[in-house]
């Protein structure tokens, strides 16, 4: 990655020096935070799938709207592991509730202490209550103090579902990856013979064997245009 000028809008947290990171926030004093999580997404997708689709989501979008993108954290509850009528067992982390609760807490009152205007938690993980407590705690943060917004969405919280629905390994998510994290999927580990299933192939949603970079291009763009409007809305109601 080129190291931003002073002239930069945006950037990747963990990558800038201190004199960098406060240019791009003097004009542009948001904080992307991804939220994923290490999990099975079947033979065809890296544990990482979550995390990595919340981190390009949010790189897409500091590039349209300007601001800061934090490394994904990986701790998530209610993963694959925990679902007892499923046999995914292997190669997902599952911390629980009471743990993500506190993290998200610090996370949030943590970038309020550098005094960002607005904190977007993007949950590239959905499972039940995980995706519920990241924005509970959003909610409570927003209720406890007037200085620094905090927004708790999904991609398909944003995105029209005629373009992409909640999937686990799916077409949409495996479409993101493909597009930002080619080397992170393997279509020909799918069975070519049957449609995957969740209790086979860990694929919830849509078949993944159309998924395509260029789907995940179309995605991406239609997420930032809706993230994009709700940042810039965000931002003018704390300047009022």
């Amino acid at each position: 990655m080129t190291q931003p000028t002073s002239t930069a809008t945006w950037g990747r947290y963990e990558l800038l020096m201190p004199a960098e990171i406060e240019a791009i926030f003097a004009e542009h004093p948001i904080a992307y935070l991804p939220w994923g999580a290490l999990e099975y997404h079947g033979k065809h997708a890296a544990v990482g799938l979550d995390g990595l689709k919340a981190h390009g989501l949010c790189a897409a979008l500091a590039q349209a709207a300007g601001g800061l993108v934090l490394p994904p954290v990986y701790i998530a509850a209610n993963t694959m592991k925990g679902v007892k009528e499923l046999n995914h067992k292997r190669h997902s982390l599952d911390f629980s509730e009471g743990t993500l609760r506190v993290l998200v807490r610090e996370h949030l009152d943590q970038l309020a202490d550098e005094q960002f205007r607005v904190i977007f938690v993007l949950c590239g993980h959905v499972g039940q209550p995980h995706y519920d407590i990241v924005k509970d705690e959003a909610r409570q943060f927003n209720a406890r103090q007037s200085a620094t917004r905090a927004i708790a969405t999904s991609e398909t919280d944003l995105v029209s579902p005629d373009l992409v629905i909640v999937n686990h390994a799916a077409l949409g998510e495996i479409s993101f990856l493909l597009h930002t994290h080619p080397e992170c999927v393997d279509l020909g580990r799918l069975p070519a013979d049957r449609v995957p299933t969740v209790e086979q192939d860990a694929v919830w949603g849509p078949d993944p064997r159309a998924a395509t970079a260029e789907k995940g291009r179309r995605y991406t763009a239609a997420f930032v245009t809706a993230a994009h409007q709700l940042v810039t809305t965000t931002l003018a109601e704390l300047a009022r």
